[in-house]
């Protein structure tokens, strides 16, 4: 009798899941890892979730052409180094018995410090410590990579098509990618979407979470998180999985920061709060080209970067913030809006949502440094399975390499103002708003089988 009961139990799950579109032999297996079938995906695949001699062979070859174009100032620039000196200059004083946030000021979040401690601990603060942080950056790289080749096993069956993208794309940011510590947030960002894709729910709002007290910007990809979960899971569920990772993540650095000084910690994020219009941003810009028709303006330079001052800036910083709430709300528009069609967003979503989620931070922001175009590459490679994806790529490489002409070795006439100048930073500013058009259209792709959509584990 029991016997019977529990095949009959059977035989109605499985008609449930043949119903709902997820394989028979992926429900059976389903727990609170997350969806079976998200775990079983890509096992045909033999060799799907290891990056191949190719990818790896060209990612070793692409990252040595980089450090050495990055730390030679004669093949590259050296106005690239001024960070890093900063790093240094700071650890050094921590090395000397000051305590950071307490005593040694910093604008960068707790979750960057020990990046900026660790190569010291190897070769000490002095003229090795450039090369010993560009390599730790290399190390996070490879965990970049790691996560594209996990994220292509749920979504693109093992192919190589997202972990080219990442060892390309990526290496198109140019030497950036290694002489500044943005790779980390945006590695953490790429790390959420695999384990999302693999239903690893928390694991991945733990990254974001850490993520999050590195640079501040995954912090707005959390509620998108949640939002793709709660169709399939409900709201309860969804923040019981989600919150306590994602603070865990953030506390782990943030925590002992708040210990050694609660006022010394939250300056750095009111530092970046309290900047004006950085130059390269979408408003200095419109302010630039304002300017080639009269408008008076001029830079100035403050929180260690060059703004535009006008007699429009403060509307423009008043506005920026008005607009990326805007932003935001609209990325969780069409997060939520897909999610709820498709019953929970499936695995090959995940990278679109938080790409959208980046491009709503990044672009109405009156800061667009250049390294900010690495946070957006490292969610947008998991598009690369798609048309629309792979064209918002190509077209972030090209905003990237018009970039790395304005910044370092035009920098100087873009402060000036010259016309020429404020065309090319235009022409880098329309390449991004391209990309991310294009990334919204990959993302609202015609909806598919229901077999990806998330599991609720019931």
């Amino acid at each position: 009798m029991r016997a019977a009961t529990a095949a009959a139990g059977g035989t109605r799950r499985g008609l449930s899941r043949a119903r709902s579109g997820i394989p028979a032999q992926a429900a059976a297996g389903g727990t609170r890892r997350g969806p079976a079938w998200a775990r079983t995906v890509g096992r045909d695949q033999p060799q799907a979730g290891t990056a191949d001699r190719l990818v790896l062979g060209l990612w070793l070859l692409t990252r040595a052409v980089l450090l050495v174009v990055s730390l030679n100032p004669r093949l590259y620039s050296a106005a690239l180094f001024g960070d890093v000196r900063f790093y240094g200059a700071k650890v050094e004083r921590m090395f000397q018995g000051e305590l950071p946030y307490r005593d040694v000021a910093t604008e960068y979040p707790p979750g960057s410090v020990p990046f900026t401690i660790l190569p010291a601990l190897v070769v000490g603060t002095g003229g090795g410590y450039r090369l010993a942080f560009a390599c730790e950056m290399v190390l996070v790289d490879a965990v970049g990579l790691w996560a594209a080749t996990r994220l292509a096993r749920v979504v693109d069956a093992g192919r190589r098509r997202i972990p080219l993208a990442y060892v390309l794309a990526m290496v198109a940011m140019g030497p950036l990618l290694v002489l500044r510590f943005d790779l980390v947030p945006a590695v953490c960002v790429l790390v959420a979407v695999a384990l999302a894709a693999h239903g690893r729910f928390g694991w991945a709002a733990a990254a974001l979470g850490y993520g999050t007290a590195a640079k501040i910007f995954p912090g707005v990809l959390a509620p998108l998180l949640v939002l793709g979960m709660v169709p399939a899971l409900g709201w309860w569920r969804s923040l019981v999985r989600t919150v306590p990772p994602f603070l865990a993540g953030f506390g782990l650095t943030v925590v002992p920061a708040l210990l050694l000084s609660v006022r010394g910690t939250a300056d750095s994020v009111l530092y970046h709060v309290q900047r004006g219009v950085q130059i390269e941003s979408l408003w200095a810009n419109l302010i630039g080209i304002a300017h080639l028709f009269g408008l008076p303006a001029r830079t100035v330079y403050g929180f260690g970067a060059y703004d535009l001052t006008s007699s429009v800036s403060g509307a423009a910083k008043a506005l920026s913030g008005v607009l990326t709430l805007a932003a935001l709300a609209g990325a969780a528009w069409l997060v939520w809006r897909r999610a709820r069609v498709r019953g929970g967003l499936g695995p090959a979503d995940w990278a679109g949502a938080f790409t959208i989620g980046t491009f709503a931070f990044v672009l109405p922001s009156r800061v667009l440094s250049p390294q900010y175009l690495v946070w957006l590459c490292a969610p947008m490679v998991g598009l690369a399975l798609y048309l629309a994806g792979r064209r918002a790529l190509w077209t972030l490489v090209a905003a990237a390499l018009v970039s790395q002409v304005v910044f370092p070795f035009r920098y100087t006439q873009l402060r000036r103002l010259y016309p020429f100048d404020v065309v090319l930073l235009t022409l880098r500013n329309l390449l991004l708003v391209v990309a991310c058009v294009l990334v919204v259209q990959a993302f609202n792709r015609p909806v598919e089988a229901p077999d990806r959509a998330v599991d609720n584990g019931r």
